[in-house]
Protein backbone atom coordinates (compact mmCIF):
# COMPACT_ATOMS: atom_id res chain seq x y z
CA UNK A 1 0.00 0.00 0.00
CA UNK A 2 1.59 3.32 -1.03
CA UNK A 3 2.15 6.02 1.53
CA UNK A 4 -0.90 8.06 2.41
CA UNK A 5 -1.26 11.82 2.74
CA UNK A 6 -1.38 11.70 6.54
CA UNK A 7 2.00 9.94 6.65
CA UNK A 8 3.50 12.45 4.22
CA UNK A 9 2.24 15.35 6.33
CA UNK A 10 3.53 13.68 9.51
CA UNK A 11 7.00 13.42 8.00
CA UNK A 12 6.89 16.76 6.16
CA UNK A 13 9.90 18.16 8.05
CA UNK A 14 11.94 15.19 6.83
CA UNK A 15 10.79 15.69 3.24
CA UNK A 16 11.61 19.41 3.49
CA UNK A 17 15.11 18.70 4.81
CA UNK A 18 15.70 16.23 1.97
CA UNK A 19 14.38 18.69 -0.62
CA UNK A 20 16.85 21.30 0.65
CA UNK A 21 19.79 18.88 0.68
CA UNK A 22 20.00 18.89 4.48
CA UNK A 23 20.81 15.21 4.85
CA UNK A 24 22.18 15.46 8.40
CA UNK A 25 19.01 17.20 9.57
CA UNK A 26 16.83 14.69 7.73
CA UNK A 27 18.69 11.79 9.37
CA UNK A 28 18.36 13.42 12.80
CA UNK A 29 14.60 13.76 12.32
CA UNK A 30 14.33 10.17 11.05
CA UNK A 31 16.18 8.86 14.10
CA UNK A 32 13.84 10.83 16.37
CA UNK A 33 10.80 9.36 14.65
CA UNK A 34 12.23 5.83 14.72
CA UNK A 35 12.42 6.02 18.50
CA UNK A 36 8.66 6.69 18.56
CA UNK A 37 7.60 4.44 15.67
CA UNK A 38 8.98 0.95 15.17
CA UNK A 39 9.22 -0.64 11.75
CA UNK A 40 7.81 2.16 9.62
CA UNK A 41 8.15 1.47 5.90
CA UNK A 42 8.03 5.21 5.27
CA UNK A 43 10.88 5.95 7.68
CA UNK A 44 13.07 3.21 6.19
CA UNK A 45 12.28 4.62 2.74
CA UNK A 46 13.24 8.14 3.82
CA UNK A 47 16.40 6.87 5.48
CA UNK A 48 17.28 5.12 2.24
CA UNK A 49 16.74 8.40 0.38
CA UNK A 50 19.17 10.13 2.76
CA UNK A 51 21.80 7.44 2.19
CA UNK A 52 21.19 7.68 -1.55
CA UNK A 53 21.82 11.45 -1.49
CA UNK A 54 25.03 10.75 0.44
CA UNK A 55 26.11 8.18 -2.18
CA UNK A 56 26.06 5.46 0.49
CA UNK A 57 24.58 2.87 -1.86
CA UNK A 58 24.87 -0.19 0.40
CA UNK A 59 23.01 1.41 3.30
CA UNK A 60 20.46 2.91 0.92
CA UNK A 61 19.64 -0.50 -0.57
CA UNK A 62 19.49 -2.03 2.92
CA UNK A 63 16.95 0.58 4.06
CA UNK A 64 14.90 0.15 0.90
CA UNK A 65 14.82 -3.62 1.48
CA UNK A 66 13.60 -3.12 5.06
CA UNK A 67 10.89 -0.80 3.77
CA UNK A 68 9.89 -3.35 1.13
CA UNK A 69 9.53 -6.09 3.75
CA UNK A 70 6.87 -3.97 5.44
CA UNK A 71 5.30 -2.46 2.33
CA UNK A 72 6.13 -4.58 -0.75
CA UNK A 73 4.49 -2.27 -3.28
CA UNK A 74 5.74 0.99 -1.75
CA UNK A 75 8.13 3.52 -3.33
CA UNK A 76 11.21 1.87 -1.84
CA UNK A 77 10.96 -0.96 -4.36
CA UNK A 78 11.47 1.37 -7.32
CA UNK A 79 14.40 3.08 -5.63
CA UNK A 80 16.07 -0.24 -4.79
CA UNK A 81 15.61 -1.56 -8.32
CA UNK A 82 17.04 1.65 -9.78
CA UNK A 83 20.09 1.52 -7.50
CA UNK A 84 20.62 -2.16 -8.23
CA UNK A 85 20.58 -1.46 -11.98
CA UNK A 86 23.03 1.40 -11.55
CA UNK A 87 25.36 -0.73 -9.43
CA UNK A 88 25.16 -3.64 -11.89
CA UNK A 89 25.99 -1.29 -14.76
CA UNK A 90 28.81 0.38 -12.84
CA UNK A 91 30.38 -2.91 -11.77
CA UNK A 92 30.24 -4.33 -15.32
CA UNK A 93 31.74 -1.13 -16.69
CA UNK A 94 34.61 -1.38 -14.20
CA UNK A 95 35.76 -4.64 -15.78
CA UNK A 96 35.69 -3.21 -19.32
CA UNK A 97 38.52 -0.75 -18.69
Amino acid sequence: MPMNTAEMNHFQDIYDALDHGQTDEAMRLICQEQQKTEHSAELYYLQGKVFMKQSDWGNAISCFLKSEEIEPEGPARQCRLMLTEIMDFYNKDMYNQ
